[in-house]
């Protein structure tokens, strides 16, 4: 009896760290429809703004404050990535992989993503 519980605890507690390993998903997620495309692109393509896009790269700065919105950077630029207006923030992630889902609009500031979805990891 006692293997058996044993066994148990061990599966169990494999399962959880398994499924720690994978992509940490915020907001809506990503969306497979939408086009993949470069910091880059949206700012030498001005069709694209109010399209949904996906742009993957890495977190260079974050809010520490509450997490609203993040500098995201690829190997051809950066670009602002506002979680706000859509209600949802992100933990702690600077320097990790992520993927975005949103639409591009125009700031003061220049270019930004308006998220609607984030993977990390």
């Amino acid at each position: 009896m006692k293997k058996i519980f044993l066994i148990t605890l061990l599966c169990i507690f494999t399962a959880f760290t398994l499924a720690g390993c994978g992509t940490n998903k915020f907001g809506t997620g990503i969306d497979p429809a939408a086009a993949k495309v470069s910091i880059k692109d949206v700012y030498l393509t001005p069709a694209l703004e109010g399209k949904t896009v996906t742009i993957e790269g890495k977190i260079a700065t974050q809010c520490t404050s509450n997490g609203c919105w993040f500098i995201l950077v690829d190997t051809t630029g950066q670009i602002f990535v506002n979680l706000a207006p859509n209600n949802f923030t992100l933990p702690p992630n600077q320097g990790k992989q992520v993927r975005v889902t949103g639409k591009i609009a125009s700031s003061p500031n220049g270019m930004q993503i308006i998220a609607s979805g984030v993977e990390v990891g």
